[in-house]
């Protein structure tokens, strides 16, 4: 009797398990059903933007990772962002000056965390 119970319970870990897998493959480590929805920056030319930042971003695992810190820059007025989540990184363009802080708080609120942050153009 005991046996059997054991044997339940490591049945149903393995299915719970198998299903969490399969939802992590087929959506992303997000698990948002079938993935995020990219905001189009209104200015796609870096060359229109005096100010770049270049930002180390972690705990960004998949593409949907990505779009959402490109897209907490891409939702305000006059900013470029583009993510490199092999290099876990983000260069940010921006049309006027941008303290650390500023930029911080706008990658820490869309729920990732910062590691660094250098001034490329402008600043």
């Amino acid at each position: 009797m005991g046996t059997a119970i054991v044997l339940l319970v490591l049945i149903v870990i393995v299915i719970f398990s198998l299903r969490g897998y399969l939802k992590k493959t087929r959506y992303g480590c997000c698990g948002s059903g079938g993935g995020e929805q990219r905001v189009k920056p209104e200015d796609k030319n870096p060359a229109h933007f005096p100010y770049e930042y270049e930002v180390g971003v972690d705990n960004m695992k998949c593409q949907n990772c990505a779009i959402r810190v490109e897209n907490a820059f891409h939702e305000r007025d006059g900013f470029l962002a583009k993510v490199h989540l092999k290099e876990k990184k983000a260069d940010i363009y921006s049309k006027k000056p941008m303290s650390e802080e500023e930029l911080r708080n706008i990658i820490q609120k869309s729920g990732y965390a910062v590691r660094s942050v250098t001034t490329v153009k402008g600043g």
